[in-house]
């Protein structure tokens, strides 16, 4: 479905963030392909926005990563009808996205609650290694590694021993694992870093679906 053709609004915009959470972070979705479906559709979206608006919000994003508040009150302002008004980081997302003034209906809006979402259901130092991340571009091996935790044992209800893959650790050395360690672990994952091993633990899912959900996004617009 084209978000430009279709000119019908996603829903009451006071009820967006509430959907979204429902939907993805509580892990309502039965298989990884539901999960995978919905994040691709936003990442999507990305793929039809302008090189300065991917650079807006992406830049600004990383500036609120610090910020708890600041990332709640930007989701907030996005749930009103007329937006409202924010200093800072926040502010210049909200003016670079009410230049198109059918940011409602082009999919734009959406993209950032949805991904807003998927940061505020993260840890304060998720917040701060997904900043480095983001500084140190290995978002993209990053969410590699994620999907292959996440894909085989998203329906799995106990306790799994699983060994991470060891082309997707290859591109991820010292500090770049480290990081990638880090947030693993703040999502319920016992990790060690000079071992490939772990064991799935159920209580990880809606932490790593919102970590695979934040990635996979600010990937594509790290892409602009």
């Amino acid at each position: 479905m084209s978000f430009e053709t279709e000119k019908k609004p996603f829903a009451n915009p006071t009820q967006i963030g509430a959907g979204l959470q429902l939907s993805l972070f509580s892990c309502r979705r039965t298989d990884f392909n539901g999960l995978h479906e919905e994040v691709s559709l936003e990442v999507s979206i990305v793929g039809q926005l302008s090189k300065d608006f991917k650079n807006v919000v992406f830049s600004n994003i990383l500036a609120m990563l610090q910020d708890r508040k600041a990332l709640q009150d930007l989701l907030d302002t996005l749930e009103q009808e007329p937006l409202g008004h924010l200093d800072g980081p926040g502010g210049t997302i909200l003016n670079e996205l009410q230049k198109d003034s059918t940011y409602a209906y082009n999919g734009s809006q959406h993209l950032i609650l949805y991904l807003l979402e998927a940061i505020m259901a993260l840890s304060d130092i998720q917040y701060c290694l997904l900043a480095r991340s983001m500084e140190k571009k290995i978002l993209s091996q990053q969410r590699d590694l994620v999907r292959s935790i996440l894909e085989p044992h998203f329906e799995c209800s106990e306790s799994t021993p699983f060994t991470l893959k060891p082309e997707l650790l290859a591109p991820l050395q010292e500090e770049d694992l480290a990081i990638t360690y880090g947030l693993l672990e703040e999502c319920g994952l016992e990790m060690e870093l000079h071992s490939p091993r772990s064991t799935w633990d159920l209580g990880a899912k809606k932490p790593l679906s919102a970590l695979y959900g934040a990635l996979c996004v600010l990937q594509q617009l790290a892409e602009a």
